[in-house]
């Protein structure tokens, strides 16, 4: 484990999970996700007899080969933890809604323990908006006083063979058109700030930031890379969004940083060290640099954080491979001292 790094009122501390040890024996509330994906329960395990409320989201699809196949994960989910309750949601781009009822289950929790909580929460396959809509929830509500983050490595993605519609854009996780989108308690105190820098963490997916690019018309711009990324690429993917990447590395005055998949500490630092102007950040790269752009902007209100939603998930296998990293993020001036209820 790392030593504590504060960032703000928060601190956070950071390491690949070895010793099980590392974990809270017990917990006010457990949250985790159902998805297509078998590393959805990859961690399950740890997540088992860790706390009275175990809460499993899952988000309904039109898919019938994607629902199927959350079918079978809930059921191993469920013969995993056996006290676990599962939150069923609408379809995951109907936020509005689902956001609302996540966001009663966490005031639900928190009245009955009188306290702010204590959180553990598998976020490999919880949708990035709503980790997010999570964590700054949990912290600007002061409904949290720490959460633990687990997130199990993917191995490999590959592109999947399911019937796709091949009139709308394709990519590695999405298919159709995306939308961008402000997380509620990550926006800015500025709304309409004199300048603005734009920070993108850059994933799979790079074809997406191009027309916020465009629309921001930034006065910085910084691309966050993965270190050694494309090994988990397929090759058709990576020669698909070179273009896209090489026109974003072509804007003037370009900043690029690589950091390793597992650094979040390192990737808010770095956002807060550099920040000359109003900033957004655009969190379409992986789920642990999106993590450090919350913390970013819980430290700091002239930073908000967007992302994208496509306008359905593609039907892609993704197994664990077997590494889970884990963060530790506190409220260094405890909520609970001042919670009422």
């Amino acid at each position: 484990m790392t030593d504590e790094t504060p960032i703000g009122t928060l601190s956070i501390s950071q390491n690949i999970l070895e010793d099980h040890g590392t974990l809270s024996e017990r917990y006010d509330l457990v949250v985790a996700a159902v998805s297509w994906e078998s590393r959805c329960h990859a961690v399950s395990a740890l997540l088992s007899g860790r706390s009275d409320e175990v809460l499993i989201i899952h988000f309904a699809s039109s898919d019938t080969e994607m629902e199927n196949r959350k079918t079978g994960h809930r059921a191993t989910i469920a013969g995993t933890i056996a006290n676990c309750r599962f939150l069923d949601l609408q379809r995951s781009a109907e936020f509005t809604e689902n956001a609302e009822k996540l966001e009663q289950e966490i005031f639900r929790v928190a009245r009955m323990k009188g306290r702010a909580l204590r959180v553990l929460m598998d976020m490999t396959c919880i949708p990035k908006r709503y980790l997010l809509f999570l964590l700054g929830l949990g912290f600007r509500r002061e409904l949290f006083t720490s959460i633990d983050l687990l997130y199990a490595e993917a191995e490999r993605y590959e592109m999947g063979v399911a019937s796709i519609d091949a009139a709308r854009p394709l990519g590695l996780i999405s298919e159709g058109e995306w939308t961008t989108s402000q997380i509620p308690y990550l926006e800015s105190e500025d709304y309409v700030p004199d300048r603005r820098n734009l920070y993108i963490s850059v994933g799979a997916e790079i074809t997406q930031a191009s027309p916020i690019v465009d629309r921001f018309e930034p006065n910085g711009l910084v691309l966050y890379h993965i270190t050694e990324g494309h090994r988990r690429l397929p090759s058709s993917v990576i020669d698909r969004e070179r273009p896209a990447l090489q026109q974003l590395a072509a804007f003037p005055g370009v900043r690029q940083e690589q950091f390793e998949l597992h650094e979040v500490a390192a990737v808010a630092l770095s956002v807060l060290r550099n920040r000359s102007a109003g900033t957004t950040c655009f969190a379409i790269g992986p789920k642990t640099h999106a993590v450090a752009f919350a913390i970013a902007a819980l430290a700091d209100d002239q930073i908000q954080v967007v992302c994208r939603t496509p306008t359905t998930y593609v039907v892609n296998e993704v197994k664990a491979s077997g590494r889970t990293y884990f963060y530790r993020i506190k409220d260094r001036f405890d909520p609970a001292s001042f919670w009422s209820e």
